[in-house]
């Protein structure tokens, strides 16, 4: 089954929205591991190694998943 061809207005549309979501989605996910293991295995707020750690860590995936979507779209765009 072929697929259908949107305009590339909503192809750039839904891309930079994937870019959005993906990114702070990646970063609140670290902050709030890394929060929650603070309090749990820390038990002080005050040191917060894991929330910093975590966040770090999120924001590397962050961007390593902007960047496969970015990838993705140009390999998906030269097919067309």
């Amino acid at each position: 089954m072929a697929k259908k061809k949107g305009s590339a207005g909503w192809r750039a549309l839904n891309l930079a929205t994937s870019l959005g979501i993906t990114l702070a989605a990646s970063v609140f996910l670290g902050y709030y591991i890394g929060h929650y293991l603070d309090m749990w295995i820390l038990h002080n707020p005050k040191t917060p190694w894991l929330t910093f750690v975590f966040s770090l860590l999120g924001i590397a995936a962050g961007f390593r998943g902007v960047f496969r979507l970015i990838n993705d779209s140009l390999e998906d765009g030269g097919k067309e």
